[in-house]
């Protein structure tokens, strides 16, 4: 078997020998995370039995459920507020939030992975780079207009649109060369995002800078404030905020008590409050639906810290915060090392892991002997940076897990690798996107959420394609590096391009009003993509370029 095998072949194989190749493979091993379903599948049921086979598909559709499930979750509950709480503190729009904070913290684990993995360029990285492009900024942002239609300002739209339609041009353009590309083509592909980062910021700085001069001119009571202005600054004003309602922090009094006084109980009820009243009123289906959600609730009380200014001391559990003290660093520091690929400290020779937890262990023993139960410590507001890694990395972890059960149901119902990464691979990948952004129209921040289905797409390409592509063309120096688009790739490109064309067509016969018929428009013209990719598949029709 040779090193570059796909995955896929293995249906090909007599039923024997399936198991050896899912385990030599690399394709394979490769692609599995925890737990490695192929082997399950191929070396512990017998494959020839179709009734097996029907079962075990059905069996990992039910894990992913439960573990797409936990993600949503964990981005709704914890994710999501903490995003917006990250925002007002840096005093963002939804605008600039959604090209900074939510891109960034949505494609950080996807960059971190690629930088770990040396940058691999693969002939099937640009059609993986598209249709997440196609998948975010079709299906997602008509999601979003189908769930909360929302007015956006023209000049942020067309922005957002000149930078994605760039993107998605000039990397179709650097696969399409003949001679191949050169290190003058990709360093302008890598600094896309970057300028499109950088724009976003000075667009909102000069914003604010225009509301100061119409506040100033009305404070002043110059001659040259009149109604025009005011209309203006009124318009101007709210595009500066968020969309946010900042409660006053209240400080409880000290009790004179033990400082450990209701220890275990504040603990309890601050990891288990299950909904009794509604367990007892409800239907059968929403008791084993309670009963099924608890679980998962409770692992993320406990592996994600969480600060509520709208709670009584702010959420503040003693026991809780110095579990998590020490578990929230043990977990995160092994993800990360799983990440990149470090195993050992070389000088102590034990897992970093393992030395984290030896370094915090210490801090959260002083912690408990010098905190109180009835009384939020000033440490406690520095909690949103472990609850910021401890929910981004169990996020990119649970997805990782999805993106392994799919590849594991595409090779055992013997999809093509190309297919597969054109649909259920790339909603895998982004379903925490496709989760986040949702939430957040349903909370009223649907100009965030869409402004993400721009930037988020430029992001990926910028972390999986732009700067592989910069790697690539530099180990090829002086000669050129030659990319190729492979034909699901020039499909799918040539149905971004025309979808992007309906965007924009969306926005402007509206006044960029992105009502639910537009958001419909983009829903219905993805649907018909993905029956054009299954007719692909099925060899009834051609791809473009064959």
């Amino acid at each position: 078997m040779m090193p570059g095998d796909s995955c896929s072949n293995v249906n090909a194989l007599p039923a024997p020998q399936r198991c050896d190749y899912v385990v030599n493979t690399k394709d394979c091993t490769t692609n599995m995370y925890l737990f490695n379903y192929l082997v399950w599948h191929y070396c512990h049921l017998d494959t020839r039995n179709k009734f097996n086979t029907f079962w075990s598909v059905l069996g990992m559709m039910i894990i992913l459920i439960y573990i797409f499930w936990m993600m949503q979750l964990a981005i709704i509950h914890y994710f999501v507020p903490l995003l917006k709480s990250i925002a007002d503190a840096l005093r963002l729009n939804e605008s600039t939030a959604g090209v900074t904070v939510l891109a960034i913290a949505n494609g950080s684990p996807d960059l971190f992975t690629s930088l770990a993995s040396g940058l691999p360029y693969s002939s099937n990285t640009f059609l993986s780079c598209v249709s997440v492009t196609m998948f975010l900024h079709i299906f997602v942002a008509g999601m979003v207009m189908l769930i909360n239609p929302f007015y956006v300002e023209a000049n942020y739209f067309m922005r957002d649109f000149g930078f994605l339609f760039l993107n998605t041009a000039f990397m179709d353009y650097l696969h399409k060369r003949q001679g191949g590309i050169g290190i003058g083509h990709t360093i302008p592909a890598a600094l896309i995002f970057i300028a499109y980062v950088i724009t976003a910021v000075v667009d909102q700085q000069l914003l604010k800078h225009q509301v100061r001069v119409l506040e100033r001119k009305r404070s002043t009571s110059n001659s040259d404030y009149d109604d025009y202005d005011n209309e203006l600054l009124g318009a101007l004003l709210p595009q500066t905020q968020l969309p946010i309602r900042r409660p006053a922090i209240i400080r409880e009094p000290l009790d004179k008590g033990h400082r450990n006084k209701y220890l275990f109980s504040q603990f309890w009820r601050s990891i288990f409050y299950f909904d009794f009243e509604r367990f007892r009123n409800g239907t059968l289906l929403k008791k084993i639906y309670l009963v099924l959600k608890e679980p998962i609730e409770m692992a993320l009380r406990l592996l994600i810290p969480v600060v509520d200014v709208e709670q009584p001391l702010h959420g503040w559990s003693k026991l809780l915060y110095v579990i998590q003290m020490n578990l929230v660093p043990l977990y995160c520091s092994y993800i990360l090392c799983e990440v990149l690929h470090v195993r050992m400290m070389p000088k102590v020779n034990l897992p970093v892991c393992i030395v984290v937890w030896l370094l915090m262990c210490p801090l959260s023993i002083m912690v408990f002997l010098c905190t109180r139960t009835d009384t939020r410590p000033k440490l406690f507001r520095f909690t949103w940076i472990f609850a910021f890694l401890g929910s981004i990395l169990l996020i990119f972890i649970l997805t990782s897990e999805l993106y392994a059960m799919f590849f594991a149901l595409s090779t055992v119902m013997g999809m093509s690798l190309q297919f597969s990464i054109a649909t259920v691979i790339c909603w895998a990948l982004q379903s925490n996107d496709m989760v986040i952004n949702l939430n957040l129209a349903h909370q009223g921040w649907p100009r965030m959420a869409f402004t993400a289905s721009f930037s988020s797409p430029v992001f990926t390409t910028f972390a999986f394609l732009a700067l592989p592509l910069l790697a690539g063309s530099i180990k090829a120096y002086p000669n050129n590096f030659h990319p190729k688009e492979g034909s699901y790739g020039e499909t799918v490109c040539i149905f971004l391009e025309v979808g992007l064309f309906f965007s924009l067509l969306s926005a402007m016969t509206t006044n960029f009003k992105m009502r639910r018929a537009c958001g419909f428009l983009l829903v219905a013209y993805y649907l018909f993509f993905v029956g054009v990719l299954i007719l692909l598949e099925t060899k009834s029709i051609h791809p473009y370029g064959v």
